[in-house]
């Protein structure tokens, strides 16, 4: 099902963006890889930093396709899903296994954040920072191919 199909059930809608909205929420991405770079805090914080990060990576990719969640429930889950129709330069296997590994995640960060304190294992940690750091390469390689025109003259840095 495409975008413009789940358009029709009301998950998204149609909204273009623009240069300095994409700049804005790379802001947002570099904010996070500062964050958790910051070693006095918990892994939790971290990762929930870093997953952050990757949340708006996808909403990069999925307000650069020219949509946004609609309001309401289960917001953060269409953020996710929408990566299975937007990263383009991907094939659909890639783009679902994103999928899955943000969804698994964002159980983690939820865990952490209304269950338990501590759960994040280091190897969850370097996990979460690989796949941010991998998929911005990704968001950015897609957007210098299919949108040039809401990059601000360069790539956004990793």
């Amino acid at each position: 099902m495409s975008l413009e199909n789940l358009v029709q059930l009301g998950w998204y809608k149609a909204e273009p963006s623009s240069p300095k909205e994409i700049a804005d929420l790379f802001s947002i991405v570099n904010r996070s890889q500062a964050d958790l770079k910051v070693e006095g805090i918990s892994d939790d914080l971290r990762f929930q930093a870093a997953y952050n990060g990757i949340l708006t990576l996808a909403n990069i990719a999925l307000r650069a396709s020219g949509f946004r969640v609609s309001l309401g429930q289960g917001h953060h889950q269409r953020v996710i899903e929408s990566l299975e129709h937007t990263l383009t330069t991907q094939d659909a296997t890639a783009r679902e296994k994103w999928v899955r590994k943000i969804k698994s995640h964002s159980q983690k960060r939820n865990t952490t954040s209304y269950d338990l304190a501590g759960g994040v294992s280091p190897t969850d940690l370097a996990q979460v920072i690989k796949d941010l750091t991998v998929l911005r390469e990704r968001v950015n390689a897609w957007l210098i191919e299919v949108h040039p025109e809401l990059l601000r003259g360069e790539p956004q840095q990793s």
